[in-house]
């Protein structure tokens, strides 16, 4: 089946975005069914590319093919995947092998809508669009050929789920959940990973390469991890440097009891807070409190575009307590998972608090998600992280 952009949008299709909106294209008296391929062409005819519809969701159309030769079928989605995992094979076939590893990364790797993630012998397929979804069947069975995992499951989020029509779920529909909590190493740290009690996929995988080139720059000083999470820096810097002092800090009570097992795997002292992070930085400033090392890796605050100046002032607040909180020539890493904010707006929020502050913000490392993490040049909002590594003087 057809679908026509309309006129305003006809000239804006030539980058090979995959993200159709709603606003863009004209509704036909007779909607395709959820989850139907359809072809986009010009109100003149001229063909744009093929996709699957979904009436739910803002995103109305995704698209996968730029060539009209192509067909797109289950033979297609695996030559995708076979691409997807070829490079982080690649990978680790020059470096190492990584006890975790995001196979597909949605946009990234030209699935947009499906994420893959292992964690040992268990993989998660976390379907964010209902494009994907169709495809459910030849997914689980291709990566049960390839990969052989003990257990599948397929997670679908309550916030992808209202956006995108469908029901939240998660199955395990190969194999069944570990019974209990499972080990996995980073860079020599030891994690202990719980999928009942994980965000997302399980683990921000995303930050691994960020959490190791962090820990080169730190001192032996006193550290602060705010939104600490599974407590990831604050155990890569004591596998680095031993701070004399560690604190991790983070709002959930869950999170912070697997984070004290972490610890405990690497005997590491640390001092594990629960506490809202705005109000406890300000409670440290009060209190003349100094650190050598302060990290920051909040969790998403942009999650429109209505809502990124909210965002940056948000950056603003946490940012501007840990500078006071930063001894001079002091280590902050600082980090964004909010995509709506682009890395020069991110920067920018730093060099406010420097003018503010009269103190100089060196950023030494501009970093983003790890190699398993692909973006896709023509989608520049599937580069959401940012990891600024920073000396302040």
């Amino acid at each position: 089946m057809q679908l026509f952009v309309n006129s305003k949008a006809s000239g804006h299709f030539s980058g090979h975005h995959p993200w159709i909106l709603d606003r863009s294209i004209i509704e036909p008296t007779h909607r395709p069914e959820p989850g139907q391929i359809v072809e986009l062409v010009t109100a003149k005819g001229g063909w744009i590319g093929r996709g699957v519809y979904n009436p739910h969701s803002r995103i109305r159309v995704r698209l996968y093919q730029w060539n009209q030769r192509q067909s797109l079928d289950a033979a297609w989605i695996e030559s995708q995947l076979q691409q997807a995992i070829d490079l982080r094979r690649h990978w680790m076939d020059r470096h190492h092998h990584l006890d975790a590893v995001r196979w597909v990364n949605s946009e990234g790797d030209g699935l947009s809508g499906l994420i893959v993630d292992q964690f040992g012998d268990h993989l998660v397929v976390q379907l964010t669009a209902r494009a994907m979804h169709v495809w459910e069947p030849v997914l689980v069975e291709w990566f049960q050929k390839q990969l052989s995992p003990e257990g599948i499951v397929v997670r679908i989020d309550a916030n992808t789920a209202k956006a995108e029509g469908l029901e939240a779920r998660e199955q395990w529909v190969i194999g069944a959940a570990p019974n209990g909590p499972f080990e996995i190493n980073e860079n020599g740290v030891r994690l202990r990973l719980d999928f009942a009690k994980g965000q997302k996929t399980g683990y921000y995988l995303d930050q691994r390469a960020n959490r190791r080139r962090a820990a080169a720059w730190m001192g032996s000083g006193p550290m602060l991890d705010v939104c600490c999470y599974l407590a990831g820096f604050s155990l890569a810097a004591h596998a680095a440097v031993h701070p004399e002092s560690i604190t991790a800090v983070d709002s959930s009570s869950k999170v912070l009891e697997q984070a004290q097992v972490n610890a405990q795997l690497n005997a590491a002292s640390i001092d594990f807070v629960q506490a809202d992070c705005f109000d406890y930085l300000t409670e440290l400033v009060n209190s003349n409190q100094t650190f050598e090392t302060v990290v920051l890796d909040p969790p998403r605050m942009a999650s429109s575009h209505g809502s990124v100046q909210a965002a940056l002032r948000a950056y603003h607040r946490l940012n501007l307590s840990a500078v006071r909180l930063l001894r001079p020539g002091g280590i902050l890493v600082t980090c964004s998972c909010s995509g709506r904010v682009s890395r020069s707006d991110f920067s920018g929020m730093l060099a406010a608090i420097a003018g503010r502050t009269g103190r100089n913000i060196q950023i030494i490392e501009n970093l983003g998600a790890d190699f398993d993490h692909p973006i896709m040049a023509q989608c520049p909002e599937s580069e959401y992280l940012k990891c600024l590594i920073c000396r302040v003087c």
